[in-house]
């Protein structure tokens, strides 16, 4: 009986052919994908150092001064040089007569428009008494010296309280009639005053020793 099962199955085989293994199905394998986030970084230039230069010339240049021009400023060239020759008047005591002594003018020549415009006087007391100075001055029309003037009393004289007196004379101290002359001669008279007002006593009059000019001589 086992015989013909045998043969029986021999034949089926035969006859259906070689009966072929099922193949299995093969599972679809899962691709998991990762993200990659790149960075990038630009790259950064960099500047070589500048290269310092080796010859580098060390003579330094010569500046040439520029000339320029002095603007000096114009000058009346008559009052420059008549300046040099101002003499100073040194009065002769005998014309203080006891009263001052040392009298002196600084110049001997005074102009209205021109140099100079004021002269100093100077002088000191001889009478023990005097503690104030009073000056006058008179103006002689000149060369002629026919014409002159009232004695004009121009104030008191500066002092130190030590007996000592002086002060400026201007040309704008004349008599505005009288300084219009082209020329004069300036004369002086000086008066020493005590304490209560009194006159002590009064210089001679001293004259023809200062020259006045309105223009320059």
């Amino acid at each position: 009986m086992k015989k013909i099962l045998i043969i029986t199955m021999s034949i089926l085989l035969a006859a259906c052919g070689v009966v072929q293994p099922v193949q299995q199905e093969q599972p679809t394998p899962v691709i998991e994908v990762q993200t990659v986030v790149v960075t990038v970084i630009a790259p950064t230039e960099i500047v070589p150092p500048t290269a310092v230069p080796t010859d580098v010339p060390t003579e330094v240049p010569t500046v040439v001064p520029i000339d320029t021009p002095t603007l000096v400023p114009t000058a009346d060239t008559s009052a420059s040089s008549s300046g040099s020759d101002l003499t100073p008047v040194l009065v002769d005591n005998v014309l203080g007569k006891g009263v001052f002594a040392d009298i002196k003018f600084s110049s001997d020549r005074i102009t209205l428009n021109c140099y100079p415009r004021e002269f100093e006087i100077t002088m000191r007391a001889v009478h023990p008494d005097i503690t104030r100075a009073e000056i006058f001055y008179r103006v002689v029309e000149a060369p002629g010296l026919f014409r002159y003037s009232d004695w004009y009393l121009l104030g008191n004289m500066n002092t130190d309280g030590k007996g000592n007196f002086f002060i400026t004379f201007k040309a704008t101290d004349i008599n505005p009639d009288w300084r219009a002359l082209n020329q004069a001669v300036i004369e002086f008279q000086f008066a020493g005053v005590n304490k209560g007002g009194g006159v002590v006593d009064r210089t001679q009059k001293i004259e023809k020793l200062v020259t006045y000019y309105k223009n320059c001589p």
